[in-house]
């Protein structure tokens, strides 16, 4: 639907194969989707999905590199039977303050970064969010017994990069992501609200 999605880039490569349409987990010569092991800034993500899968909770605006690995991982990484998949966010620009952003059919995305200390220290604010919600809710008549339902989801990106040397840095980065799916049946007198919220990583 016109969005950039790294996990279904990641399909796209030899010996990695899609878990149906519209889904973002993959499968890597025969492994289940389980037997994958997928970090940002070594932390480890256990849900990469929005929507049941259909987007990943990866925004484009804020990776810097994505390494994936198909056999004899490192020991570094675990245990894993099919992949890793490495994803690193940018660090920020350490020179100048800079301003990217994009609207899209389903999402529309905003991201800052630049120096907290000239070529010392840098930070990345990246955010993400959906609008299918602003999109279906004018489509449901208000006579409808569904009127007032909707989806939609958001990610945040942040991260703090401070540079002591060519070799030595501290960053502390974070990922911050939710579902929310509100259900209403007029004629049944129901309504819910699914918050999908994941703790935040860093």
């Amino acid at each position: 639907m016109g969005e950039i999605d790294l996990l279904k880039a990641l399909q796209l490569l030899p010996g990695v194969r899609n878990a149906g349409e519209g889904n973002a987990g993959f499968y890597v010569r025969g492994g289940g989707p389980d037997q994958n092991l997928i970090i940002l800034d070594d932390a480890v993500v256990y849900n990469p999905g929005h929507l049941f899968g259909f987007f990943s909770v990866f925004n484009s605006d804020a990776i810097k590199n994505v390494s994936l690995i198909k056999g004899g991982m490192p020991a570094q990484y675990g245990g894993r039977l099919s992949s890793v998949v490495d994803v690193v966010m940018k660090d920020g620009n350490s020179n100048k303050l800079q301003m990217d952003g994009g609207i899209g059919l389903v999402a529309s995305r905003f991201s800052i970064q630049g120096p907290l200390k000239k070529n010392k220290a840098s930070f990345i604010v990246s955010a993400r969010r959906t609008y299918i919600d602003a999109l279906i809710k004018p489509a449901i008549k208000k006579s409808s017994s569904f009127y007032g339902s909707g989806y939609y989801f958001y990610d945040l990106n942040a991260k703090v990069n401070y540079r002591f040397s060519d070799k030595d840095r501290l960053y502390i980065s974070g990922l911050f992501r939710q579902d929310v799916f509100d259900f209403v049946n007029g004629k049944r007198s129901f309504s819910t609200n699914i918050p999908g919220a994941i703790p935040p990583q860093q």
